[in-house]
Parts: structure tokens; sequence; C-alpha cells
């Protein structure tokens, strides 16, 4: 549960904090909550999850990393060994949910993916990512605190009725 306020209640108990501050985002486990071009609110991927997965598909295409010495090649894994870990890759991005946010976060990693492929492996086809499902769009539930207050301490006597 997301408890979303204007003001900070009275003698809250809870840590707040501006959820949408582009110093501090609102960050829980791999997404971070921010507004869409067009000013809705939805979520993304955070900036550490976006940029372990450009170096984990940098390494997967082009090698295991690190600059190669001048005149070096750097170690490249077989074509066909690259394309099916970029597709597992991408198989496992696509089990993220479908915000749009996130959406646009994993089209962005789809195409720096085969930016870095055309750029490495220019005579092979660059891997086709899978589509990422939308999430169904669901209003969401709101309610006055004090309801909610209310209704906690509505379960607490059920529960010790019990």
């Amino acid at each position: 549960m997301l408890l979303l306020s204007n003001v900070i209640p009275l003698e809250s108990r809870e840590n707040w904090q501006l959820a949408l501050d582009p110093d501090w985002p609102l960050i829980w486990r791999n997404y971070q909550l921010a507004r869409s071009p067009s000013g809705a609110v939805t979520w993304r991927l955070s900036e550490q999850a976006r940029g372990h997965y450009r170096q984990r598909i940098n390494r997967l295409i082009t090698g295991r990393g690190g600059v190669p010495a001048l005149g070096q090649r750097p170690y490249q894994l077989p074509p066909e060994t690259a394309r099916l870990q970029v597709l597992r890759l991408a198989e496992h991005l696509c089990h993220y949910p479908g915000f749009s946010g996130i959406r646009s976060d994993v089209f962005a990693l789809a195409q720096h993916s085969t930016r870095v492929w055309k750029s490495t492996h220019s005579d092979e086809p660059y891997p086709f990512w899978p589509t990422m499902p939308y999430a169904r769009f669901a209003r969401p539930q709101t309610a006055p605190l004090a309801s909610l207050n209310q209704e906690e301490n509505n379960y607490e006597t059920e529960v010790l009725a019990t």
C-alpha cells in the first residue's frame, strides 16, 4: 500500500517524503515513482537498474567489459551465443510490470541493444526484443487517512474478538 498525501498528517508515525522530488525520488526495489511526459504519475526503472541493464547489454554483445589496449580486440562471445543471451535478458525484462514508464525504459534498452549490436556485429541481424505487455489500467482506490485508521481499529477489535 502506498500512502499519498498533500499534507503531512499531524502526529504521524510514518516517514513522509516528497514522492516526486527529482533529487530524492521515491525508490522501491528497482522502481522509482516519476511523472510521464503527459504529467501522469507512473513507475519507471530506477537509474541504478537502467545503468545495470545498459552495462549488461554492453557486456553481452561486445565482450567482458573494459576498454581493450590499442590494437587489441576485446573478447567477444560468438554472435549466436550473444544473441541468445540478449534475448534471455529481454525476456527477463518483459516480466516487469507494464506501466508506461517501465515500458518506455525497456524500449530504450532495446534501442540501445540494437545500436550496440549493429556497431559490433554489422554483418549479423540484430535480435528482436519481444513486445512487453501492458498493465491494465485500474483507478486508484482513495480514502481519507482518518477512515483508514478507523478501519484498522475495527480490524484489530475483530481479530481480538475471535
